[in-house]
């Protein structure tokens, strides 16, 4: 069922100004210090709710309001296309983007070690909100509902309704321009992360608005998102053989946090400290 456009115009404009002045706002005054602040495994769980709780409302709101037939499928805007030689070589770094973007799962597949150095590289990544990654098998089941819950969501709000918004609700603009336009307002989304968060995301953006438009369907981007994002509970996970048992001078809460482990020379260091050279 379709509102009545004098009805539903003004709720997009409404869940526009939410998307694009109000979530920034809140994500750099509230989500930045409290995931700075995070100093218990409760409160990495009450996050986790609460990006559960914020987003699949807004999401089906978004479908509520605009249907889902204007969502999932890319505005068409004639005469404003790419060649299609240019859209050759865009398909090609998308693969590319996304190939790399789902190496960690497949490097931490060929072994420990290897996992290890990537799941210090996500803990490095993340640098002040390195917090916000799951340690504990609890936060790791949390933390797989936010991975589905934003690889939903996210391209729902971000792809489908920003796309229908710049395309035909506010400017009319041309595919190329909503296409950076709407990954600059996804990266400023996620201002938490710091600038250098903010151009991560935004890249990620351009690749998913990319593939939105190349693929003419929101499903193939939701479902690489959410791979994308839920490689990240494998790669964090603890070590199966050390996980079995306690590690000494931990406490219980801490038991599931991923093991030290043993380098070429049989000394013992942390994920952290490992280098791939410690690998070879």
């Amino acid at each position: 069922m379709h509102l009545p456009t004098n009805v539903a115009l003004p709720l997009e404009y409404f869940l526009a100004f939410l998307l694009i002045v109000v979530s920034p706002l809140v994500s750099y005054f509230y989500e930045r210090p409290f995931l700075r602040s995070i100093s218990s495994s409760a409160q990495k769980v009450g996050f986790y709710r609460y990006i559960l709780i914020v987003q699949w409302p807004i999401a089906a709101a978004a479908l509520w309001i605009s249907g889902p037939g204007n969502l999932f499928f890319p505005p068409a805007s004639p005469g404003h296309g790419l060649p299609s030689y240019a859209s050759i070589l865009f398909a090609i770094l998308l693969g590319a983007f996304f190939i790399l973007g789902l190496m960690p799962l497949v490097q931490s597949l060929r072994g420990e070690r290897l996992r290890a150095v990537y799941a210090a590289a996500y803990r490095r990544s993340l640098c002040d909100v390195s917090k916000l990654l799951p340690d504990t098998r609890e936060e790791r089941r949390w933390f797989a509902a936010v991975c589905v819950t934003a690889g939903v969501c996210e391209e729902i709000l971000a792809r489908g309704f920003t796309f229908r918004y710049l395309d035909g609700i506010a400017m009319h603009l041309s595919l190329a321009v909503i296409l950076l336009l709407a990954s600059a307002i996804f990266g400023i989304n996620h201002i938490y992360q710091g600038k250098l968060g903010m151009l991560k995301t935004g890249i990620a953006g351009l690749a998913f608005g990319g593939l939105f438009l190349l693929s003419g369907n929101l499903l193939l981007p939701i479902l690489l998102h959410i791979a994308i994002d839920l490689q990240t509970v494998f790669v964090l996970r603890p070590a199966r053989a050390d996980a079995e048992m306690p590690i000494p001078g931990r406490s219980e809460s801490e038991q599931h946090l991923d093991p030290p482990l043993l380098t070429r020379t049989g000394e013992k260091q942390k994920a952290s400290e490992l280098s791939p050279r410690d690998l070879l």
